[in-house]
């Protein structure tokens, strides 16, 4: 396998193994750079061309449960709300909502009216269809979705939908990328592009329905192996891929085409909450005695930034001052450690270390397993495929697990409803398995409100979790994107892939 050259400066107490060797796909990548046609057409600025990681899994949202399918499917489908950075929910097809009375006290009434201009193809009729879909199709967002009790259409640009809970909560929902309106399959014209072809494994073509600040195409190359995307990015024959850590000081890497956003997730270690010896003092042990800032700086080369509990640092500045609850200090942890349940027969146990077997995470958890064995435990290192990671730990198995998650939608809630209420365990989002009466107190509220303003909620939850500890906090790491001279290096722009 290739082997990243920042290794190089790992100190030896964050060595991950033997130094693998340089693939045929790396050097595939340098002799086809020597023999580079520079008489080739130039290709059209109307036609971009960006890379995917993996194939979509499907292009109908309520079946889209991967990062790939969402990507394509923000250009297919346009939504009702959307979630700016600080969380607020804003209309999009959506001109203007109210509240209105509802047929029983426990049913509510959402009026909409949509917006009628040009560019849009989706009348009233269109929205009620693609709810009533949501909400009746088999499968894990029926239940999601159950609190939508029909609707009613007023005009081609007018709609009432009837629901139960709280109008916040509501609105969320339907800012979800599950909810973006469907108007049947993606080759028929709804948002600002339709599929044109799709070959499965290799590429995903769109054709823009109407005029647009992208252009007339854009073509999707499912890349798995970023090297291939480097060679076709300086071959000037893609315009954005996303470039994995390990890539960012390659030779061919210029520093003024490298895009960084500050990430939109959050490594971080689930803590198997059904064990135990898995105390408070335990978990906070294991929290004080990871170097964070050190693996940031030698193993991401700097391209990220300590989480604030369980959020990226950019999204708590916007609602709180503060700063890494667990700093590193090896002499607390071990205090703490001395004061836990199960102290000290637990220093003679195996503890199973699971996480994803691709080169970054070995990278990061050999790290991170170095760190923990310094603070005197026992620790079995088990690289897994997704697939079997994900399964066997929605089963609870495991005793730390190191995952990443990427929040659907922006705003605080996004992390904490997913990955800590009480009815999210296991593959729902609650990995550590974690539950608090008081965290779910504050679900509850958040949940039933109809106010858009929940920075108190936000504020006692964070409070409740940096005292628990349920994860290792860890970071957040750098998004890097490598731009081509045909898409401005604006990082808002929603051009750029998630």
């Amino acid at each position: 396998m290739f082997y990243p050259r920042f290794l190089d400066s790992v100190s030896s107490r964050f060595q991950v193994g033997p130094k693998p060797t340089l693939t045929f796909s790396l050097a595939f990548l340098l002799l086809s750079l020597l023999f580079y046609d520079c008489g080739k057409a130039e290709r059209s600025p109307e036609k971009l061309v960006f890379s995917l990681a993996s194939d979509p899994i499907s292009l109908d949202p309520i079946r889209s449960t991967d990062l790939s399918s969402r990507i394509v499917l923000k250009y297919i489908y346009p939504r009702l709300f959307e979630i700016n950075g600080e969380g607020t929910i804003l209309p999009s097809l959506v001109k203007s909502y109210k509240l209105a009375e509802g047929p029983s006290s426990k049913i509510r009434r959402l009026i909409l009216e949509l917006h009628t201009d040009s560019k849009s193809n989706v009348s009233a009729q269109t929205v009620l269809g693609s709810l009533e879909r949501l909400r009746n199709t088999p499968g894990p967002r029926r239940s999601t979705y159950s609190f939508l009790k029909g609707g009613k259409v007023f005009s081609d640009s007018s709609l009432e939908i009837y629901f139960e809970g709280g109008l916040r909560e509501t609105l969320e929902k339907l800012s979800l990328p599950q909810a973006w309106i469907y108007c049947g399959p993606a080759e028929l014209v709804c948002g600002d592009f339709k599929l044109a072809e799709w070959k499965r494994n290799n590429h995903l073509r769109l054709v823009a329905n109407h005029p647009n600040d992208l252009g007339s195409e854009i073509l999707f190359r499912v890349l798995p192996q970023a090297s291939t995307g480097l060679y076709l990015y300086f071959k000037d024959e893609l315009d954005l891929m996303k470039l994995p850590v390990f890539l960012l000081k390659n030779s061919l890497v210029k520093e003024d085409h490298i895009s960084v956003r500050k990430g939109g997730g959050v490594q971080y270690i689930a803590i198997n909450a059904k064990e135990p010896c898995f105390d408070k003092n335990f978990r906070k042990a294991l929290n004080y005695s990871v170097d964070k800032r050190t693996i940031i700086r030698v193993l991401l080369e700097g391209k990220g930034e300590v989480s604030v509990g369980p959020f990226p640092k950019s999204l708590s500045d916007t609602w709180t001052s503060s700063e890494e609850i667990y700093p590193y200090d090896l002499s607390k942890a071990k205090e703490l450690l001395s004061k836990s349940v199960c102290y000290p027969k637990i220093l003679e146990r195996d503890l199973e270390f699971r996480m994803r077997g691709d080169e970054e995470n070995q990278a990061n958890g050999a790290a991170i397993v170095q760190n923990l064995k310094e603070l005197g435990l026992k620790i079995k290192i088990l690289p897994m495929e997704k697939a079997a990671l994900y399964k066997e730990n929605g089963e609870g198995k495991g005793d730390l697990t190191l995952l990443f998650w990427y929040a659907d939608l922006p705003g605080p809630f996004a992390f904490l409803d997913p990955l800590f209420a009480g009815d999210r365990f296991g593959n729902g989002g609650n990995r550590a398995f974690y539950s608090n009466p008081e965290m779910e107190k504050i679900f509850q509220e958040i949940r039933s409100t109809d106010k858009t303003n929940i920075s108190p909620q936000i504020k006692e939850a964070f409070s409740l979790l940096s005292e628990d500890a349920p994860w290792i906090f860890l970071w957040s790491p750098f998004e890097l994107y490598l731009v081509g001279d045909r898409l401005p290096k604006d990082p808002n722009r929603r051009s750029d892939l998630p």
